[in-house]
């Protein structure tokens, strides 16, 4: 067998099906008499380094948009970050693989290789239906979203203190840390125009939330293929969002706003949100490339040229 997958706990397996499946159709066929460990997300790149200075395994990295430390920690963190890539390199990294050109680029310059790139993680639509509403005369807003500064929560916040009576701002998710936001967003919700849904719990209730509102906010300081945006434009819910790598991407592709963060909660107040009404006909092919089977197909190949160049 090539390929193993390093810990798991660490990240979210319903979003990973795409290169489970990989893994399984590539290690069918793999002719590489050594085994190579996938490792996904930033945080497992972290835990595993002691196992790869060590040489007790030889990775391929899956990095989904460089994580909180190259994003939250300023120069620092990406500092960090950045030297933990070339120790990777430096300990013969089998394979780079990561959501965007905008990464690409990033590790390129970094001079660490070979560097792929697929059409995010593969979005899997498994419990969702489009049931959606004619727009009522209230404007209907929603935000999905593990509540961070890095998430943007703080300009949704910004805007929620001063929202518009002729509007009805739904909010749903949780904080990545402690409860300040959930907190926030709940006394909020006392007003009448903020309704606040706390973490929901399955499939089902996350398609209802995108066929209860006419707009989603997706603000982030970095993503790698943004699910959640991805999951909104399954819908056919229009959206805006900053102009990040991984937000800006799907934003020029499907025709919606992508403003700074700093921007943002002006953005969300404008009297033309209303207006945006994007021709959404053509989503669905559009967004073809960023679902599972796409993606899996994409990892396949990849992971069969990495076999490939690791076999002797």
């Amino acid at each position: 067998m090539a390929f193993l997958i390093y810990d798991y706990s660490n990240t979210h397996i319903f979003h990973r099906k795409a290169l489970l499946n990989a893994i399984e159709k590539v290690n069918s066929k793999a002719r590489s008499p050594r085994k190579l460990t996938v490792i996904v997300s930033t945080r497992n790149m972290v835990k595993a380094l002691p196992a790869v200075m060590l040489g007790r395994i030889k990775p391929v990295l899956n990095i989904v948009g460089f994580g909180r430390l190259y994003s939250d920690y300023g120069a620092v963190g990406r500092a960090i970050f950045n030297i933990i890539i070339r120790l990777y390199a430096w300990r013969s990294c089998a394979g780079f693989i990561v959501e965007h050109d905008v990464d690409k680029d990033c590790l390129e310059r970094l001079g660490v290789g070979p560097v792929f790139t697929t059409h995010g993680s593969g979005l899997d639509v498994d419990g969702f239906t489009r049931r959606r509403p004619e727009r009522g005369d209230r404007l209907k807003v929603g935000y999905l979203s593990r509540f961070d500064d890095s998430k943007g929560s703080h300009q949704v916040l910004k805007a929620a203190r001063n929202w518009p009576r002729d509007r009805q701002l739904i909010v749903a998710g949780w904080d990545i840390k402690g409860d300040r936001y959930s907190r926030a967003f709940s006394r909020l919700a006392d007003d009448g125009g903020i309704t606040f849904l706390g973490k929901l719990s399955s499939r089902q209730e996350v398609s209802a939330f995108f066929n209860s509102i006419d707009v989603f906010l997706s603000p982030s300081a970095r993503e790698g293929g943004n699910i959640s945006l991805q999951e909104a434009i399954w819908h056919g819910v229009p959206f805006i969002t900053t102009d990040a790598p991984g937000c800006q991407v799907l934003a020029e592709r499907f025709n919606c706003p992508a403003v700074t963060m700093d921007d943002f909660a002006n953005a969300i107040l404008a009297d033309d949100l209303g207006a945006l009404t994007p021709d959404t006909s053509s989503w669905p092919e559009l967004l073809n490339p960023f679902m599972t089977t796409s993606v899996e197909d994409e990892l396949t190949e990849i992971l069969t040229e990495i076999d490939r160049q690791n076999t002797p």
